[in-house]
């Protein structure tokens, strides 16, 4: 006689997370007030980022000014930069190394013989 084991089922398990889903009606989506938001956020960035561009190009002088050792430094190099006789030498030294450059281009490089020399005794 064959003996018949009882199936016992498992007790079902509760999940561990519950989701619940809700149906949204219009006025919890996004709308007019939403925009208004992000368009007067938009507009804040905006006058933020101006007002620093504004500042940034303002404080340029000054930069420049404290790379020279102070503003009577860089009055005195705004004077050099001026100068007829400084633009003239600038030019001089640039006419100078575009001819050397030209130079270089229009000769030939010479070739090298890196073969060893054989000798035969």
């Amino acid at each position: 006689m064959a003996i018949a084991k009882k199936i016992i089922k498992a007790p079902a398990k509760t999940p561990a997370v519950m989701v619940e889903t809700k149906k949204l009606s219009a006025k919890d989506t996004c709308g007019i007030g939403c925009w208004k938001m992000n368009h007067l956020l938009l507009c804040v960035l905006l006058v933020i980022n101006t007002l620093m561009l504004v500042w940034v190009v303002y404080n340029q002088t000054k930069l420049e000014a404290d790379r020279v050792g102070g503003r009577d430094n860089y009055k005195m190099v705004k004077q050099i930069y001026t100068s007829d006789s400084f633009k003239a030498q600038q030019t001089q030294q640039i006419e100078q190394a575009l001819q050397m450059y030209q130079q270089g281009t229009t000769q030939e490089t010479p070739v090298l013989d890196t073969t060893l020399p054989t000798t035969t005794e």
